[in-house]
C-alpha cells in the first residue's frame, strides 16, 4: 500500500496516520496547508494547497499512491452564506479526481464530507437525500456530487460522513465541552437526555482503514456514516468525563436561563468575539436528538478497536499530556 492523506494534519488525519503507522503503513504522504501539530509527522509531510493544480498534481504523481484518505475540507461557522467561500470543498474534489485519474496505480479512495449534508436531526432516507441548511453544508454535497457524477473513473471510492468526532486532538466543540468539564463550569442545560450519535476519533480512523482493506464489493459507490455504533446520552457522557477527570457531579442549567445565555452569546458573536461558549445555533445543535444507522460501517469494521471508556480516559491523558488541562 502506498497511501496518500490528503489533510493528514487535521483532527481525524492525525489519528488516521497514528493508526496506520501503528498498523506498519510506511509508505505514505500527508498533502496539506497546515504543517503537522506532531514532529513524528514533519517526514511525512508536502504542503500544498489542493487549489494548486500544478503542484498538487507534481506530488501526487511523483508518489504514485495506491489508496487515497482525502480528509481535507474548507471548514467555516454558519454565519457564512456563500457557498463561494467553500471552494476547496468543490473545486479541491474536482482537482484531486482529475489527477488522479492519469494515474494508474490508485484502487481505491475515500472522500470525507459530512453529517451537515443534510440540517442537524434529519435522517436522510438514502444517500443522495440531501437537505442542507449552511453555506458549508451545501459546498459538501456539491462534492459528492461531483464525484458521484464523474464519468469513468478509473479506481474505486466510498464517500463517509464522520458523526461527531471527539478524543485526542480534537477541536471546537468538544475540546471546549471537555475544558468546561475539567474546570467545572460545565451545566447539562436542560432535564433531557438527549442522545445522538458519536465518533471517537481512533475507532473513527479503525473505521477508515477498515473501507480501504474490504473488498471492493463491500464498498465501492458506497457511502457510510462513520462513527461508534451505540447512541451517547449526552448526560451520561458528560458524567463519565467528569468521573475520568475526578470532578463531582455534573449540575443541570434550567432551559430559559441557557436560552438567555445563548441570545447574549448571539450578540457577542455579532460584534465580532468568535468564542462565546453559547449561541443559539449552539444550542439548538445540544437539543436535537439525531441517531443514525452505524451498521453498514460496523458490518465492515468491527469489532471497533475502543469503549467510550477507554476513549475518554485516552482523551483526558492527551489532554493532560498536551497541557491542555492539569
Amino acid at each position: 500500500m502506498k497511501l496518500l492523506v490528503i489533510g493528514g494534519s487535521g483532527f481525524i488525519g492525525i489519528n488516521y496516520i497514528d493508526y496506520v503507522l501503528s498498523k506498519g503503513v510506511l509508505d505514505i504522504i500527508n498533502i496539506d496547508i497546515k504543517q503537522p501539530v506532531k514532529q513524528m509527522h514533519n517526514k511525512f509531510y508536502h504542503n500544498c494547497d489542493i487549489m494548486d493544480y500544478d503542484k498538487l498534481n507534481k506530488i501526487i504523481s511523483d508518489f504514485g499512491p495506491t489508496h487515497v484518505v482525502h480528509l481535507a475540507a474548507k471548514t467555516g461557522v454558519h454565519t457564512i452564506t456563500d457557498i463561494n467561500e467553500f471552494a476547496p470543498n468543490m473545486k479541491g474534489i474536482s482537482n484531486i479526481i482529475d489527477i488522479l485519474q492519469n494515474i494508474n496505480t490508485v484502487e481505491h479512495v475515500i472522500f470525507t464530507s459530512t453529517l451537515l449534508v443534510c440540517k442537524m436531526g434529519y435522517i436522510p432516507k438514502h444517500d443522495t437525500d440531501y437537505m442542507p441548511s449552511t453555506a458549508y453544508g451545501k459546498s459538501k454535497v456539491e462534492g459528492e456530487k461531483i464525484v458521484r457524477n464523474y464519468d469513468g473513473l478509473n479506481f474505486s471510492w466510498t464517500i463517509i460522513r464522520p458523526i461527531s468526532v471527539w478524543g485526542p486532538w480534537m477541536i471546537e466543540p468538544y475540546i471546549n465541552f471537555f475544558k468546561a468539564v475539567a474546570g467545572g463550569w460545565y451545566f447539562h442545560i436542560g432535564q433531557g437526555h438527549y442522545k445522538r450519535s458519536m465518533g471517537y476519533s481512533e475507532n473513527i480512523a479503525h473505521e477508515i482503514h477498515s473501507i480501504l482493506l474490504a473488498t471492493k464489493d463491500k464498498v465501492d459507490k458506497k457511502t457510510f456514516y462513520v462513527g461508534d455504533p451505540e447512541p451517547t446520552d449526552l448526560y451520561d457522557f458528560a458524567e463519565k468525563v467528569g468521573k475520568a477527570l475526578n470532578k463531582s457531579k455534573i449540575f443541570k442549567m434550567p432551559y430559559p436561563i441557557a436560552k438567555s445565555f445563548a441570545l447574549t452569546g448571539d450578540i457577542l458573536k455579532f460584534f465580532g468575539w468568535s468564542g462565546v461558549p453559547l449561541s443559539s445555533f449552539r444550542l439548538n445543535n445540544i437539543r436535537t436528538e439525531y441517531i443514525f444507522d452505524l451498521s453498514p460501517i460496523i458490518n465492515v469494521s468491527a469489532p471497533l478497536p475502543y469503549s467510550i471508556d477507554e476513549g475518554i480516559e485516552r482523551s483526558v491523558r492527551w489532554m493532560k499530556d498536551e497541557k491542555i488541562i492539569r
